[in-house]
């Protein structure tokens, strides 16, 4: 009768001298204020539309098809674009190329409407040429609107040779301060 106690609290001193017990571990309060609010990486934003696209192109678009990247425009001014409409069409560009396509660079072409500060657009009497001259079958355009507190993006890839849209995704990020920046949107 003695050997049961005496081995519960054998094994029970053993545990606690041994640190066998777990310890508690303490979470922050849900009301806690967090210290730094960091938004969503945006070139992961960028490349989780651009997986989308991908995979909704795989079984329509052989991957020798070449795609023409156009910077990204302002919905309010399409004739201009800034940073922030050159970064997506170039993050956007650079998944593709991962998943394997093939993507033309246009700053290596001399016969493409490239204007300093406003980026490669796509002009509607272009198209016959871009075709013909750099065999392009596609091209990646895309559009941005800026909120509040928030950037709204379109991206689409366009065939060339009738103008059907093949794959388009909608996200949107929030306006962050480099977001702000590469946008040329004044800060707060």
């Amino acid at each position: 009768m003695l050997r049961f106690p005496l081995i519960f609290l054998v094994v029970s001193l053993g545990l606690l001298m041994g640190g066998c017990l777990p310890e508690m571990e303490s979470y922050p309060l849900v009301s806690q204020p967090l210290t730094v609010y960091e938004a969503p990486d945006m070139k992961a934003t960028v490349y989780m539309a651009a997986d989308a696209m991908v995979m909704a192109i795989r079984e329509k678009v052989h991957k020798r098809a070449a795609i023409l990247p156009a910077s990204f425009v302002d919905e309010k001014n399409m004739d201009e674009t800034t940073p922030m409409g050159r970064l997506l069409s170039r993050q956007m560009s650079a998944r593709f190329t991962q998943a394997g396509y093939k993507i033309l660079e246009v700053k290596l072409r001399d016969n493409l409407l490239l204007q300093k500060g406003k980026g490669q657009f796509l002009l509607s009497d272009e198209v016959a040429k871009i075709r013909d001259t750099h065999e392009a079958h596609m091209v990646l355009a895309g559009s941005y609107s800026v909120a509040k507190n928030r950037v709204f993006v379109n991206a689409q890839l366009i065939r060339i040779g009738d103008g059907v849209t093949l794959a388009a995704e909608d996200f949107s990020m929030v306006l962050t301060p480099d977001i702000r920046n590469l946008l040329k949107v004044p800060q707060f």
